[in-house]
């Protein structure tokens, strides 16, 4: 022991008599080990920590998945969850949930509080507690019992100042008086953090054919979460859901009749499931910021490797009175640990500062990001991965200036060298590290560089509309909750079809009746100076829920009728205001728009998009056609009459390829329309001449003028949606750029200080070449040459390895090949650029020794 704390003296002594050198080492081990350190925060955080439910790895997702789909899913529906809570002995309790939003009339005005619909069995499950009050009853997942809510901790402090008497109390939520019955404890949250309020699912009962007849029946696709029994395996649960499901016969047939594939039960743990979306990502991220530390590591090994050039004749000292190999190579070790661990140090305070506004730079709503922080586990991971990364660097310079020929050394009597100026040959360990860092910087610049091209494509396509100085926003009003009494309704055990198809007539009626109204007000917000045009859509382009659009069979006038339900071509129709098309700037390539005067007691007009043209009319002209929406048998009596086409709009999403058939319905034919288009509420969207945040108050009352008690959410401007759809391709790039510009800045650094330690070495060998007449333009060239060596060497080393590893990046790509040749041709031109550079400064130099002064002897 005493001798290890010997060593570490003298490695203080001799660390801090080279600061320049030590700065140097620590800083370039700092932004490995920091950004790994944040990394694996992360990962662990997201990944592997336990979900903070107690026994959280018994808690799993239960349901059923497609095949040509994502395992995770998964789904059960109100046929199939009675089933498996009667039959399935695998789980201790199963509950459904459904994310949900309320609004709350608080005494300011109306507040969007998020939650979900809850079973009450959930709660068990998950091993809550109340902070306040109780959970729910098993008997308030009935219609009529069901007013009553929960609050989180979070929203009990914020919302309420911590009343005590808030258990008992009143909240007008979605237009309906629910009791506050409990609070949650603090900390509990689900299914995500920003959770404030639970009311009980009410989940419709489901009759097979045979039982109840007519289109009163309900069916609902629901997310399910189980606990498994002790000794259970989420694969022997998987099973027995399979085989019950199975036996349900009728039930999972009608669930499944409407989906294409082949569809198995699956049971996944909730914690894999969480971050199922994120996982790629993280791991592509982790790989990136190995890359980078192993460009780190290369580069600090070159570094000590540099620096024995200086210390190999008092190393051939220290051998000659007595130290062994063994006990030279425990010194430079020693050194190399502790420049470790300093690095470490101070990655992981500049990880704890990096974690703390990463929420801020990651985009979207990440599940479990909360989570992530410096704890006992990354700070032993910290540790480890500083003493190993200590090891690593210092291995290679211990081995080579350990094993020095001691006579030869001595004799030298200066630290210049002589054998001719040929880097390979007597720098080879230095040129070989000089050479893996261009190949690892290389890696990382053509998945940058790929990354980059995927977010300018995605930034540059066509999307079908302009965004340029519009604002848009989802119009909310309590009569259309009416929904909620359609399935309350269809929940009680007195529903009827026709008591079912009453409500959904109500419903019908009272969208109807606000839609008119709004159209008045859109009318006027059009008139108002500052703004160009304003319309209406049900749905919108980048929306949160784009929705609005209903799925609706098509026969074309004059054709022959199709005899097979499943084989009627279908399309997707949306019901828009003609104001809507000078808003969104939509591109007429045909024909005309409809105005306000093709209302209800005019010919049925309709508007295609060119996908509608091309997969219906094929070559014929679209316009003038006609086409009936409904049966096999042609539908209606009065056709829809195509008077225009646009060009196609992504409203999906810009990543999403292929363009579906479209068409728009006019919102003042909505009397005509199929009881289906419209059952959402619509967007206002306006276009203005000036600042488009400036009409916000007047679309507000817009709104409020068609329902007294109406409201807008999700108020964006559309340059905004179009910068959040891109925000997680924008840091993908942006985050691999930044490590690919810090492993090209490594790598430079790394072929500068090679040269110029060898430069420095061969300085006497530079000056007998000068001397006996080589000119500068030849010393410059031999120097730059060594340099122009390794790039080469490492450049297609790194193109290897670049074509065999951006395969991992396919799935984070848009309109970009893995082998995109322009990228595989930029980044090398790029790496060559700045290394030639790096390698032109200690050629410079060395062009600048005079003779006399090289051969002075010392």
């Amino acid at each position: 022991m005493e001798a290890v704390l010997r060593d570490v003296r003298y490695a203080v002594r001799a660390l801090t008599r080279q600061r320049a050198f030590t700065l140097t080492v620590l800083a370039t081990l700092a932004l490995g080990i920091g950004a790994n350190t944040a990394m694996f925060s992360i990962v662990y955080g997201m990944l592997l920590r336990p979900l903070p439910y107690p026994d959280s790895e018994a808690i799993v997702r239960v349901g059923e998945w497609q095949q040509d789909r994502s395992p995770s899913t998964l789904y059960v529906s109100n046929a199939t969850l009675p089933l498996l809570q009667e039959e399935a002995e695998s789980f201790e309790q199963l509950a459904a949930y459904a994310p949900s939003a309320v609004v709350w009339r608080s005494p300011a005005g109306a507040v969007t509080l998020p939650g979900a619909r809850v079973s009450p069995s959930l709660f068990p499950l998950l091993r809550a507690t109340p902070h306040l009050g109780r959970l729910f009853a098993a008997e308030e997942a009935r219609s009529g019992a069901d007013q009553v809510v929960l609050l989180s901790h979070r929203a009990w402090t914020t919302r309420f100042g911590s009343a005590p008497d808030i258990v008992g109390s009143v909240l007008e939520l979605d237009d309906e008086l629910r009791t506050v019955v409990g609070v949650l404890a603090e900390g509990f949250y689900f299914p995500s953090p920003a959770a404030e309020v639970w009311t009980p699912f009410v989940i419709p009962r489901f009759a097979p054919p045979g039982v109840t007849s007519g289109p009163g029946v309900v069916m609902m696709s629901l997310t399910a979460l189980g606990r498994l029994r002790p000794g259970v395996t989420a694969e022997q649960a998987a099973a027995e859901v399979g085989a019950i499901m199975q036996r349900g016969g009728d039930a999972r047939f009608i669930r499944n009749s409407r989906q294409r594939g082949r569809v198995d039960a699956g049971v996944i743990p909730l914690r894999e499931e969480m971050v199922a979306e994120y996982r790629p990502a993280l791991l592509a991220l982790t790989a990136a910021l190995v890359l980078v530390l192993l460009i780190a590591c290369v580069n600090v090994a070159g570094l000590l490797l540099a620096r024995g050039v200086a210390r190999q004749r008092a190393q051939a000292i220290c051998a000659a009175l007595g130290a062994g190999r063994g006990r030279l190579v425990r010194q430079i070790l020693t050194e190399s640990v502790l420049l470790g661990l300093g690095g470490g140090a101070i990655g992981l305070a500049a990880a704890a500062v990096v974690l703390r506004v990463v929420p801020a730079l990651v985009p979207g709503d990440i599940a479990r990001l909360d989570e992530v922080g410096i704890d006992a586990v990354v700070l032993a991971f910290t540790l480890g991965l500083s003493v190993l990364v200590g090891l690593a660097f210092g291995v290679v310079p211990s081995v080579q200036w350990s094993g020095l020929h001691l006579v030869r050394t001595l004799n030298e009597g200066s630290a210049q060298s002589t054998g001719g100026f040929r880097l390979l040959r007597s720098n080879r360990t230095r040129a070989v590290l000089a050479t893996a860092q261009v190949a690892l910087t290389l890696v990382l610049l053509v998945g940058a560089g790929l990354l980059l091209r995927s977010f300018v494509g995605l930034i540059t396509i066509d999307r079908g509309y302009d965004p340029a100085d519009v604002i848009a926003a989802r119009t909310q009003y309590p009569d259309n909750n009416l929904m909620a009494r359609y399935v309350a309704a269809a929940a009680a055990d007195s529903r009827t079809p026709e008591m079912l198809n009453a409500v959904l007539d109500e419903v019908t009626a009272a969208n109807r009746r606000f839609l008119a109204a709004l159209l008045d007000g859109t009318d006027r917000l059009a008139g108002l100076p500052g703004v160009a045009a304003a319309g209406l859509s049900y749905g919108l382009p980048l929306a949160a829920s784009p929705g609005g659009a209903n799925r609706m069979p098509v026969h074309v006038a004059g054709r022959a009728a199709i005899s097979q339900q499943t084989e009627t071509p279908r399309a997707w129709f949306r019901m828009v205001s003609p104001g809507y098309f000078d808003v969104m700037r939509l591109r007429l390539r045909s024909g005309r728009f409809y105005t306000r005067r093709d209302g209800a007691g005019s010919p049925r007009v309709v508007v295609v998009n060119e996908t509608f043209a091309r997969e219906f009319f094929g070559d014929e002209p679209a316009v003038g056609q006609r086409i009936r929406l409904g049966a096999r048998s042609g539908g209606n009596d009065q056709p829809w009459e195509v008077i225009g086409v646009v060009a196609d709009v992504r409203y999906r999403g810009l990543s999403v390829t292929g363009s579906r058939a479209e068409a728009f319905v006019s919102a003042h034919q909505a009397e005509v329309a199929p009881r289906g288009l419209g059952g959402s509420t619509p967007f206002v969207a306006v276009r203005t001449i000036g600042d488009p945040l400036a009409v916000i108050p007047f679309l507000r009352e817009a709104v409020t003028e068609a329902h007294p008690r109406a409201w807008i959410d999700d108020v964006m401007t559309m340059d905004a949606r179009l910068s959040a759809a891109v925000e997680q391709p924008r840091f993908y790039a942006a985050f691999v750029g930044f490590f690919a510009a810090l492993a090209l800045f490594l790598a430079a650094f790394g072929l500068y200080g090679l040269l110029s330690y060898t430069v420095a070495q061969r300085r006497r060998e530079i000056g007998v070449r000068m001397a006996l007449g080589a000119q500068r333009g030849d010393i410059l060239t031999l120097v730059v040459g060594q340099g122009a060596a390794l790039i080469a060497a490492g450049a297609v080393a790194g193109l290897l390895a670049a074509a065999a590893l951006s395969r991992i990046l396919e799935s984070f790509l848009y309109g970009v090949a893995t082998a995109d040749r322009l990228t595989f041709v930029a980044a090398p031109l790029l790496l060559v650029a700045v290394a030639l550079v790096a390698c032109w400064l200690p050629a410079r130099r060395a062009t600048r020794i005079h003779p006399m002064d090289a051969l002075r002897i010392e």
